[in-house]
């Protein structure tokens, strides 16, 4: 048996205006944050854009992780879309690590 495993698509749900590059960047995000992990068996992302100027983050980036049988969520708001991704790779990464520490 092989001991290493492909990482499993990552599935993306979008809504507003996210484009192609930001979505790029969004799944690099998530591949480096998890690099480490172990049992990763399902991904979802999802990446949001509300067109209203009143909102102080109208961008939400979130992922959902199964690791084994056990779902991790990450999210964060920011007032761009870049920025939330950023946010959601460094608390994905340190919820990842957590989860294979204990």
């Amino acid at each position: 048996m092989n001991a290493t495993r492909e990482r499993p698509e990552i599935r993306f749900l979008t809504s507003g205006d996210v484009s192609a590059h930001e979505r790029a960047a969004a799944e690099r995000a998530v591949r480096d944050a998890l690099a480490g992990a172990r049992g990763v068996t399902s991904v979802q992302v999802t990446l949001s854009v509300v067109a209203d100027r009143s909102l102080p983050r109208p961008a939400l980036a979130q992922a959902v992780v199964e690791f084994d049988g056990r779902r991790v969520r990450a999210q964060a708001a920011a007032p761009r879309i870049d920025e939330a991704v950023d946010m959601l790779r460094e608390r994905l990464a340190i919820r990842a690590s957590s989860l294979q520490a204990g």
